[in-house]
């Protein structure tokens, strides 16, 4: 893996955290939509899989982070 700074892995948090809850978001939208008989199933399915990868990406950064701290 190659070496990042205390600062590499604090600015990714952040960018990820705010991507993260973007999708979260968007998610609620998308499934107003489907309650209002859209067939958006496909965009509900691929943004709770990008949720769940952010989610493991930010477990992975907060690992390094404590490991740098």
């Amino acid at each position: 893996m190659n070496d990042y700074e205390l600062s590499d892995y604090l600015a990714a948090k952040k960018s990820l955290t705010s991507t993260l809850h973007k999708i979260e978001q968007a998610i609620l939208s998308l499934e107003e939509k489907q309650a209002v008989g859209r067939n958006m199933k496909a965009q509900i399915t691929l943004s709770r899989e990008r949720v769940k990868a952010l989610k493991l990406s930010l477990a992975l950064i907060d690992r390094e982070i404590n490991e740098l701290s």
